[in-house]
C-alpha cells in the first residue's frame, strides 16, 4: 500500500516546525507538546487551504504557506503563555 506524498510532506513539515521551535526556545513547552501543536497547526493550515483561505501556492495537495504561518503563530503564542506561567 503506497503512502500518498502529501502525508510524507506534511510529516516532514510537522517535524521541521517542531525542531525549529524547540531550538529557538528549548525549555518551554516540552517537545511532545510542541509536536502536538505542530500537528494541529498543519491540520488547521490544510483546512484553511482547502477552504480557499490564503495564497494559492500548493505543493501537490499541501499548502505550506498556510501551515507555516499558523505553526509559527501557535508555537510563539504557547511559548509566551508557558513562560508567563513559569514566571508567576
Amino acid at each position: 500500500m503506497p503512502i500518498p506524498p502529501v502525508f510524507v510532506l506534511a510529516t516532514l513539515l510537522i517535524l521541521l516546525g517542531t525542531q525549529l521551535a524547540y531550538l529557538v526556545a528549548p525549555r518551554a513547552p516540552q517537545y511532545l507538546t510542541r509536536l502536538g501543536l505542530s500537528t494541529l497547526a498543519v491540520l488547521a493550515g490544510e483546512a484553511l487551504g482547502i477552504a480557499g483561505v490564503g495564497p494559492r501556492l500548493a505543493l501537490g495537495e499541501l499548502h505550506p504557506i498556510n501551515d507555516l504561518a499558523i505553526l509559527a503563530v501557535l508555537q510563539w503564542a504557547v511559548t509566551r503563555w508557558t513562560r508567563r506561567e513559569q514566571a508567576a
